[in-house]
């Protein structure tokens, strides 16, 4: 012991020392007492699997949980009450579907994701399975082949079990074709958009992973709303083959799911790669956090939930190092303006009279953009995602806050945020858009609550490292439980919907 220091000060550095070994084997033990004792669709896709390789449970069994959790929309109102899910897969290929699951476990040839259910937002096709972009103009397409991402998830053994809601065509609103998708922490509140099914669908244990896709915030605003993890993946690392897409130089699909564990394996069969493998330490890893812009308006819960998760991983080990990303205020400018006019110009076509209100607006806004003004908008991106890049340079990640505030209520989407009136692309997109015009990937991750509602944050980083991203996330669950924290609200009762046909 150090002669100058107290018996006292010696005890408060062990103590120091020690938190973050305890606040890792509390949720270390948390995680394996619940999930001894969870019902199956409480489970996280990696625990599910070892209960499948152990005989647990059985592919089937729990993909029959799941139909029956799921109901059928074409039939009333599904037990969820959520209206998170659209279309349902036909019973008797679930059924096939376990049976190939149990028979692969029994004879040890089980693939990566072998007998996992999956859900797939309903902008992503699949084949002889309604897809209709969330439009009612849509409402009968039947596409003959999968996107590729959902093929690669059915490649390594996952079951799409159902379609999951989606604002129409990536860029409605709360207004969606075939019936809102409630908030399962509070059906007062918005899912967000346009993932909003899929991240209401995990949190609401209906199924362990999910697809969705990315333009502008669509996977991460959800995820933050819903207290789920979702990436939006660096730009063209994924396919967008089978995306029933909005402007084809933003839009990315993503994995989503309730850890960053499953993250890291949806993420490893949809890239074609080694599962990001989890951090034992952060000792040596270089955390930027970048205040200005991101930090500016914040609700006082999320601001609180930040800097305690920048607190954490101090303790952790990591480096934390104070970045100012200049310009990164135009990025949802940006982001926006580019969206409009790629959109107006993908459905030039389309028969205006069967589209929502919004998503009619959103094209006649993008059809007054002119072609000048979009070239400057795509050379003003380049720019910045160089800018962007330089700024973070030196660091392993990015850590910066999801959502500015959580969920807000239905009828009050454009509430004020920390005394500031905000439009609702400022309340869903500041924090977000400046990852998707520059490329680069970002990842939401729940870090705490406030009044019942999940808080996030986004861990973002230089291109092509998104298995950093997740990994990093990974680190920070093993010393938290929010991620396991689960929606205790009984469902109410689903409002009215026009639902598409059942398959």
């Amino acid at each position: 012991m150090n002669p100058d220091m107290t018996e006292g000060d010696a005890a408060g550095h062990e103590l120091a020392a020690m938190l973050p070994r305890v606040a890792a084997a509390v949720a270390a033990c948390a995680r394996a007492g619940s999930a001894a004792t969870r019902a199956p669709l409480d489970l996280e896709a990696v625990d599910l699997l070892d209960h499948y390789r152990t005989g647990e449970h059985a592919p089937s069994d729990v993909i029959e949980q799941c139909r029956v959790a799921l109901g059928r929309p074409d039939r009333g109102p599904a037990p969820d009450g959520l209206g998170a899910i659209w279309t349902v897969a036909d019973d008797a290929e679930l059924a096939a579907a376990g049976a190939i699951a149990d028979a692969r476990w029994r004879n040890g040839t089980a693939r990566p994701l072998e007998g996992l259910p999956i859900l797939v937002k309903d902008l992503l096709d699949t084949a002889g399975m309604r897809t209709t972009g969330g439009s009612a103009w849509l409402a009968d397409r039947v596409p003959a082949d999968d996107a590729v991402v959902v093929a690669a998830v059915r490649a390594a053994g996952a079951v799409v079990i159902a379609k999951s809601a989606t604002y129409e065509l990536g860029c409605g609103d709360e207004d969606m074709a075939f019936g809102r998708a409630a908030n399962p922490w509070d059906r007062r509140c918005t899912t967000g958009g346009s993932s909003a099914g899929s991240a209401a669908g995990l949190a609401a244990r209906l199924a362990p992973l999910a697809l969705g896709t990315d333009t502008g915030g669509s996977i991460r605003i959800p995820s933050s709303y819903c207290g789920v993890v979702g990436l939006k993946p660096t730009l063209g690392r994924l396919s967008c083959r089978g995306l029933v897409g909005l402007a084809p130089t933003l839009d990315t699909p993503g994995p989503m799911a309730r850890s960053a564990a499953d993250l890291a394996l949806l993420f490893g069969v949809l890239s074609a790669t080694a599962p990001a493998r989890p951090l034992t330490s952060l000792s040596g890893v270089r955390i930027g956090v970048a205040r200005r812009w991101f930090c500016d308006v914040l609700d006082t819960s999320v601001a609180s939930a930040f800097t305690a998760a920048l607190a954490l991983f101090a303790e952790l080990g990591a480096t934390l190092v104070e970045i100012d990303i200049p310009q990164v205020e135009h990025g949802a400018p940006l982001s926006w303006l580019i969206t409009m006019y790629e959109a107006a110009q993908t459905y030039a076509d389309a028969p205006r009279d069967q589209l929502t209100p919004a998503f009619r607006g959103r094209l006649e806004v993008g059809g007054r953009v002119a072609a000048d003004t979009y070239a400057a908008a795509l050379a003003a991106r380049r720019s910045l995602a160089v800018t962007v890049t330089r700024a973070i340079a030196g660091c392993d990640v990015v850590v910066v806050p999801g959502a500015v505030s959580t969920a807000p209520h239905l009828d009050d989407l454009t509430r004020p945020v920390a005394g500031v009136a905000v439009t609702w692309p400022d309340v869903t997109a500041r924090t977000m858009a400046i990852w998707n015009v520059t490329g680069l990937p970002s990842l939401s991750v729940p870090v705490g609550f406030a009044d019942g509602l999940p808080i996030g944050m986004q861990i973002a980083g230089r291109a092509n490292t998104d298995e950093t991203l997740i990994a990093v996330a990974a680190a920070y669950q093993a010393a938290t439980t929010h991620h396991l924290h689960a929606p205790s609200v009984a469902p109410a009762a689903s409002p009215t919907t026009s639902t598409p046909r059942q398959d």
